[in-house]
Order: structure tokens, then sequence, then C-alpha cells
């Protein structure tokens, strides 16, 4: 498997940004990418709970080591 994460900052306004993300993932062998097609789901939601860990921690100085709750 191979993955590539891309982001950008963007000015949205007055106290206010855009992040801007694109994931890529590539599968080799024919197992691999019969997994991937199964798994596109799963990566989305780990790509979104990434960014909302982001977020926490930009905004309100969160710490997302100190686990979830």
């Amino acid at each position: 498997m191979w993955s590539a994460a891309r982001g950008r900052l963007l000015e949205a306004g007055p106290d206010k940004t855009l992040w801007d993300s694109e994931n890529e993932y590539r599968f080799g062998g024919l197992l691999m990418r019969l997994v991937g097609t199964f798994m596109r789901g799963a990566l989305r939601k780990q790509s979104r709970q990434h960014m909302l860990d982001f977020k926490a921690f930009a905004e309100h100085g969160k710490d997302v080591r100190e686990g979830k709750g």
C-alpha cells in the first residue's frame, strides 16, 4: 500500500482558516486492491477523525493523546 497526504491552510476571512486536505491511496496486487475497495469508508472515516483532532488542537489546545472522553 502507498499513501500520500497533501494539506493546505487557506485564509477564508478574518479569524477563519480553511484546511484543504487531499489523501491518495494506492494498493498493489489484486488482493490489496480488493481490500482497498471495501475499506474506502474506513479510510475516509479515519481521515475525517484526523481532521477533527487537528481542529480540536488548533481551536482549543486539546491534546488528542490524552484519550477520548
